[in-house]
C-alpha cells in the first residue's frame, strides 16, 4: 500500500478533528475499534502512525527491560549490557540476579549506575533484584545545554592539565580524572537523547534541536568533546609521572598550543549555536 490516499478532515463533537484510516491498513495491522495507535508529529509537517505495541523498544515513556546476568559473564560484561539498555532509551532497567550471582555484583552495579547515568535512581533493591529508573524528561537538560556543560568542563580540564605539567601536582591530576568521569556521564546521556530522537522524531524539539539532521551533528560534537577530556586526562596522568621539571620554553609552547585549542573550540561551538558559517571557517583556518 504505497499509493497516496486523500482523506477529508472531519470535525466531531465541535472540537476534535478526525480522519478515517485506510481499511486495508487497519486489517493488515490486525487492529480493531478501541485499539491504541501511536501518532508522532514530524518536523516536515507529516505524521507517523503505528500500532502502539509496535513502537521500537525503549521509544515509549516508561519503557522497561529486564537484564539477567549470566553465569559466564563478569561484572564488566553485565554493566555493558545495562549500559546498552540505557543508551537504547529504556526508562526502567530491572536487573534480576540468579542464585549463582556473587554478592558484590549488586553493589558494583548500583554504584556504577549512579556514577555513569545522569538522573538515574535506584528505586528498589533486594538480594534478587535491582531496579534503576532513568531520567525520562529531556526538556530539563536539552542537547545544546549538555554540549555547553561538556565544553566548559573539557576546557577547564585542558587548562588544569597544562598547569599540572608546570607544577607536577598529583592532586590536580586526580581532580582532572574525576572531571573526566563527569564528561563521560554527559556523553552517555546525550547519546541516549539522540538515539531516542532518531527513533521518535517528536522528541527533536524536546531535546532542543530543530531538525533530525542535527542529531548527527551533535553526535559528532559530543564525541569530539569527550575525546578532548580524554586527552586532558592523559596529559594529567603523564604529568604526575614526570620526575624532573620540563624546560620553561617547552612549557611555554605547550601553554600557547593549549590556549589556541581552547580559542578554536570556543569559536567552533559558537558557530554551532548560531549556525554561523563564517565563524566555522575561521575555526577551521586556525
Amino acid at each position: 500500500m504505497n499509493e497516496v490516499e486523500l482523506r477529508k478532515l472531519q470535525m466531531t463533537g465541535g472540537a476534535s478533528y478526525t480522519v478515517s484510516l485506510p481499511k486495508d491498513w487497519v486489517k493488515e495491522q490486525g487492529l480493531k475499534a478501541g485499539d491504541v495507535v501511536a501518532v508522532m508529529p514530524r518536523s516536515d509537517s507529516s505524521l507517523t502512525l503505528m500500532p502502539h505495541e509496535k513502537l521500537p523498544a525503549g521509544q515509549s515513556k516508561g519503557a522497561e527491560v529486564t537484564v539477567t546476568p549470566q553465569r559466564d559473564q563478569d561484572r564488566e560484561q553485565v554493566l555493558r549490557t545495562i549500559l546498552a539498555q540505557y543508551l537504547a532509551g529504556y526508562d526502567i532497567i530491572r536487573v534480576s540476579f540468579p542464585a549463582s550471582s556473587k554478592p558484590d555484583l549488586r553493589t558494583f552495579l548500583r554504584e556504577s549506575a549512579r556514577k555513569m547515568f545522569v538522573g538515574s535512581e535506584i528505586i528498589e533493591e533486594s538480594k534478587d533484584e535491582l531496579i534503576v529508573q532513568c531520567l525520562s524528561s529531556y526538556g530539563d537538560l536539552p542537547a545544546p545545554k549538555v554540549i555547553s556543560r561538556m565544553s566548559l568542563i573539557a576546557k577547564l580540564m585542558l587548562r588544569d592539565a597544562v598547569d599540572s605539567l608546570k607544577g607536577r601536582d598529583p592532586a590536580m591530576a586526580e581532580e582532572i580524572v574525576r572531571r573526566d568521569e563527569e564528561v563521560d556521564r554527559f556523553y552517555l546521556f546525550i547519546i541516549r537523547q539522540l538515539t531516542m530522537a532518531v527513533l521518535n522524531r517528536s522528541l527533536i524539539l524536546e531535546i532542543g534541536l530543530s531538525d533530525p539532521r542535527d542529531c548527527l551533528v551533535y553526535r559528532v560534537v559530543s564525541k569530539s568533546l569527550e575525546r578532548i577530556a580524554d586527552h586532558a586526562t592523559t596529559i594529567a596522568k603523564m604529568s604526575a609521572s614526570i620526575e624532573s621539571p620540563l624546560p620553561p620554553r617547552l612549557i611555554d609552547e605547550i601553554s600557547k598550543a593549549s590556549d589556541l585549542t581552547i580559542s578554536v573550540l570556543e569559536d567552533a561551538l559558537k558557530s554551532l549555536a548560531k549556525s554561523d558559517g563564517t565563524l566555522a571557517n575561521k575555526s577551521i583556518a586556525s
